[in-house]
């Protein structure tokens, strides 16, 4: 029995009752000795089969009589990622795919489904999507894509002629980049501490950001026991490089969990001012704590708090960061369960997102500078949020931003990335500052 095949099953089933495919993996995974070409090989085959999953489906759905929802669940998860395997990794042989999964299924206890398993996925394997006729356009992007229908209409109806190109990019792996501590060390420091133990790495546009090219845990980079540095993408670094944080100032961060932002606005302060992380759920407050004292930031303290709800003990601040609940269509790639969420709740996350930023603007003192930032591409959530609360606010301006990644969009001082043309994730930034 192939153990990283069969893993990849589990996972898929366990994904299936409701669990998130990061969480799922990561238990797999730890609870099972494996060579790192096995546990990457695993990843490879879980991730893809979840990402491609609708494309799947529906390439199996054409060569089965019966439909897909009446079979067994474990004999569609051993098609799934046997055809994945089939259709988007070239270095399986078609026909180890398909003996691979035949012989998963009596230790799924499914031997009578042997043949169906073999018959299908011998008929998909020469299947074209590209070559499939669709009833309509936004169905033919969904399928190609493997994203629903409701993201597909939303990126048509915000970007039109670009759509294709951005669906496309969602099929990006994101760049593993860290935010380094320097409150602890300098850039070139830790450049030669990676070098020294033979890491390879890459320099960012963002200040104090790297490109580590790592396979394995995070924990295994050298510096993690230290507090050197943490994991954090790009777009979420420059957020808050675009505050401008200067030493001395007082920082809220109104939605701060799981606290890279805090983490970073502490680190822009060099341990001076103040860092006040919020989030309603405390068990989240803790995973700030913790990351804070690994990294040794001594200026942050929690609080319990919901960004909508004002709280009159909250003092003001010099910069409020509100990197507010959103769909998370940007950060797709990283996360491919979400590619199948249903987006008719975006118009009431659409609201608490204004009630979150004008929360935030009573607690900022004159002068100060609010951070507005989404991990979503959405405009209702993103464009449409900030001119709403300028025209209701006429107190406050868009600042100037100066980003260094290249090729983001920016309209108006409002900064968008697509992952198709800056490689990194989906995000949209926007700071407003307060004049009187």
């Amino acid at each position: 029995m192939d153990l990283a095949r069969k893993l990849v099953v589990d996972c898929l089933l366990k994904v299936e009752k409701s669990g998130f495919s990061n969480l799922v993996l990561t238990s797999a995974i730890d609870s099972h000795s494996m060579s790192a070409q096995d546990k990457a090989f695993l990843s490879k085959v879980f991730y893809g089969t979840v990402e491609r999953r609708l494309t799947l489906d529906y390439i199996l759905q054409k060569h089965l009589s019966r439909p897909l929802s009446k079979l067994d669940k474990e004999v569609v998860a051993i098609m799934q990622s046997g055809l994945y395997q089939i259709l988007y990794m070239e270095a399986v042989p078609h026909y180890a795919a398909i003996n691979q999964a035949v012989g998963l299924c009596p230790v799924f206890k499914k031997t009578s489904a042997k043949g169906l398993v073999n018959a299908v996925l011998r008929k998909c394997r020469d299947f074209d999507i590209e070559k499939e006729i669709f009833k309509d356009e936004i169905t033919a992007l969904s399928v190609k894509y493997s994203v629903n229908t409701d993201i597909v209409k939303i990126i048509k109806k915000d970007y039109g002629e670009h759509t294709e190109d951005i669906l496309k990019g969602m099929f990006i792996t994101p760049k593993f980049t860290v935010k380094i501590n320097t409150t602890k060390i300098s850039v070139e420091e830790y450049r030669k501490l990676l070098s020294q133990n033979g890491i390879t790495y890459n320099d960012m546009p963002v200040s104090g950001a790297l490109e580590v090219i790592h396979r394995g845990s995070v924990k295994e980079i050298p510096g993690f026991k230290e507090g050197y540095f943490y994991v954090q993408g790009i777009t979420s670094q420059y957020a808050v490089s675009a505050a401008d944080i200067q030493k001395g100032q007082d920082v809220l961060d109104l939605c701060a969990a799981p606290g890279g932002k805090s983490f970073a606005a502490a680190i822009a302060l060099d341990n001076t001012g103040s860092v006040t992380s919020c989030d309603p759920n405390p068990p989240r407050l803790k995973l700030i704590e913790d990351g804070a004292e690994r990294l040794g930031l001594c200026n942050i303290s929690t609080l319990q708090n919901s960004g909508e709800v004002y709280n009159e003990k909250l003092k003001k601040y010099d910069v409020i960061i509100c990197d507010v609940p959103c769909s998370g269509i940007g950060i797709i790639p990283k996360k491919p369960d979400l590619r199948y969420k249903p987006m008719a709740k975006v118009e009431q996350l659409a609201n608490l997102q204004y009630k979150i930023l004008s929360t935030a603007s009573k607690y900022l003192k004159e002068n100060g500078t609010i951070v507005y930032s989404t991990c979503t591409i959405n405009k209702q959530e993103n464009e449409q949020i900030v001119d709403r609360f300028l025209k209701e606010n006429p107190n406050f301006e868009l600042k100037k931003q100066h980003c260094p990644v290249e090729n983001v969009l920016n309209s108006d001082e409002k900064v968008t990335f697509l992952s198709h043309l800056t490689g990194f994730d989906g995000f949209f930034v926007a700071v407003l500052k307060k004049m009187w």
